[in-house]
């Protein structure tokens, strides 16, 4: 036996399936680039977490279950995502109609030059984050001694990633992007991130009982009533739908019956 559906039933087993979806997902970033919408997803999705990507007008969206939003945050972070915008020197010194002082020019310089060489680190293979922090003292008064320049390189790295052998290599290549600073005067710093598995393993495994005989994860309880509440609304509507067919084919095979009595009287 086929089971035909109205329109009115129809719309409404639709628009209950779209309400259980639509229910299941929590958008975690919006206006990414795809490049790093892409990169995020991947990485999500290596660490055992489904995601999905939205085109939108400024840019990507990524969604996420809801009942995974926090783990994708921890999974995220600790992989330096999403990554902090950087401005180049010539976003810096951006004409902007506006005279400044020696002094700020300076500051600017100072900034978009460790900014640049940030930039470069983070090409690195194993780098999170690169941070570069430049001092550059002012031109000495005449009879004054100059003070040298300095650099101090922060970096956060993959897990599994050990950058110590590299270390000579950073530290030339800053001293070498940076006039006036010499090999000696540059401090690098590497620092491995957390993995997300030890962040996961803070909570161990809870199962709560959400039916007789059913357990899931404690994480897992809103998204099972969630899915529990969707599914049961479209088998009522399915159970409305096929009693009200039932009726309906009663009904008509009842006429015929009705008439023959009426014309056997």
């Amino acid at each position: 036996m086929r089971l035909f559906l109205t329109g009115p039933v129809r719309r409404a087993v639709l628009l209950s399936c779209l309400l259980v979806l639509a229910a299941c997902k929590t958008e975690i970033y919006s206006n990414l680039p795809e490049r790093e919408a892409n990169e995020m997803m991947s990485v999500l999705l290596d660490g055992g977490v489904e995601a999905s990507k939205a085109a939108g007008k400024e840019g990507y969206s990524l969604q996420v279950d809801a009942s995974e939003v926090q783990r994708a945050l921890e999974i995220l972070s600790a992989n330096g995502l999403p990554r902090s915008a950087r401005e180049s020197i010539g976003q810096v010194f951006a004409k902007s109609g506006i005279v400044s002082s020696p002094f700020e020019e300076r500051v600017r310089y100072v900034y978009a030059l460790s900014e640049e060489v940030a930039q470069t680190l983070q090409e690195i293979d194993g780098v999170l984050v690169a941070r570069v922090h430049i001092v550059m003292p002012e031109a000495p008064a005449l009879g004054e001694v100059a003070k040298p320049s300095s650099a101090a390189v922060f970096i956060r790295t993959r897990e599994g990633y050990d950058l110590e052998y590299l270390t000579p290599q950073i530290r030339r290549l800053v001293s070498n992007s940076i006039e006036g600073l010499t090999f000696d005067a540059v401090s690098v710093t590497l620092v491995e991130t957390r993995p997300p598995a030890a962040q996961a393993a803070r909570s161990e495994a809870v199962l709560r009982a959400v039916l007789p005989g059913v357990q899931v994860h404690m994480t897992s309880v809103g998204m099972f009533w969630t899915w529990f509440g969707g599914l049961a609304a479209v088998a009522l509507a399915g159970i409305g739908a096929a009693g009200w067919l039932a009726w309906e084919r009663f009904g008509k095979a009842r006429r015929p019956v009705a008439q023959a009595d009426e014309a056997a009287s």
